[in-house]
């Protein structure tokens, strides 16, 4: 009995000896077929290579070309010649439409806003105010603001669509500008027109019982207030208006007895 078990760990041996070396070889020779890159887990999502780094700036670099651009323009203003470079194509006539808006509290007297053409760029408004006005620009900022709805009819009737956009310009100027101060006549203006879009506003949007609402606007002196209203029953209503049949038809008898009286001798 002994030596079966003798020869039965003898060939479990040599079986896991030889289990052992095939898979070794197997192991060898897919690595050798097979290369496996490496991954990361980024995001619950694993990656089939590694991610790169950004490209970090040479700072150096962008300090030494922003003072030489620094010193071209000090010396273009020095020689009072444009401080850019002048686009080719000449323009002698421009139909753009350009406005010069009150500023906010939060500009400085060296920076003015414009509202522009939509088809507009930075480069257009610095050459336009160079070449007619001879006002130089440093920096632009541009800003386009969102389409809001609109109704052109009444109520009832009206749809809504968007207005177009607006685009509003920021620059940055050389020599400072202060607005005049606004006169007693500008004042007055800006608040009849104030009022005159109240009182549209209330008279198109007023539907049903809102109709007979007066305006807010001008104080409310513009339309009458609706006069109180007794409450009434519709019996008593109906008594009154009995009554008064009856006294028109007695009239009307009356009238032609009369009439008759005048015209025809009994």
């Amino acid at each position: 009995m002994s030596s079966i078990i003798t020869n039965l760990i003898k060939t479990s041996t040599k079986y896991n000896k030889l289990s052992t070396t095939t898979t070794k070889n197997n192991s060898n020779l897919f690595n050798s077929l097979i290369t496996i890159s490496k991954r990361n887990l980024i995001h619950g999502r694993i990656k089939p290579f590694p991610q790169r780094r950004k490209p970090q700036p040479n700072r150096d670099e962008r300090a030494s070309k922003s003072k030489k651009i620094v010193e071209l323009v000090r010396e273009s203003i020095e020689r009072d010649e444009p401080h850019f470079s002048i686009g080719s194509k000449k323009l002698f006539f421009p139909g753009a439409r350009i406005c010069l808006l009150r500023p906010n509290a939060k500009h400085t007297p060296y920076q003015a806003k414009f509202i522009v053409p939509k088809s507009f760029n930075k480069l257009d408004l610095r050459d336009y105010l160079y070449h007619i006005y001879g006002l130089r620009v440093l920096n632009i900022t541009v800003a386009l603001t969102p389409a809001k709805f609109q109704r052109s009819l009444p109520m009832p009737y009206r749809t809504r669509h968007r207005a177009p956009q607006i685009k509003k310009m920021t620059v940055d100027l050389t020599e400072p500008f202060v607005w005049p101060a606004e006169t007693e006549q500008f004042k007055d203006e800006l608040e009849l027109v104030e009022q005159l879009k109240c009182f549209r506003e209330d008279k198109e949007g007023a539907v049903n019982s809102d109709l007979l609402k007066p305006s807010k606007a001008f104080g409310g002196i513009i339309d009458k207030k609706p006069r109180a209203m007794n409450f009434i029953s519709k019996n008593l209503k109906r008594k009154m208006r009995n009554t008064k049949r009856k006294d028109i038809s007695n009239k009307k008898f009356l009238q032609a007895e009369k009439l008759i009286e005048e015209h025809i001798q009994l």
